[in-house]
């Protein structure tokens, strides 16, 4: 089970993976690299489910 992260953690991990980020509607950001893209929300807490999208995200942009 992926436990919460924080949203500094996070977003340090997906630039450090090459993710670029744009605005999304309302608190969300979409991050993308090449065809990999994963939207998170911009709260201090990251849930369990998003952070394990985003983490599988990262693998999936991996060569």
């Amino acid at each position: 089970m992926v436990k919460p992260m924080r949203y500094r953690e996070l977003v340090k991990l997906l630039r450090a993976a090459g993710f670029t980020a744009r605005q999304g509607k309302g608190d969300h950001e979409v991050w993308t690299k090449g065809d990999v893209q994963v939207s998170i929300t911009q709260t201090r807490e990251i849930s369990p489910g998003l952070t394990r999208k985003a983490l599988q995200a990262i693998e999936r942009s991996k060569p």
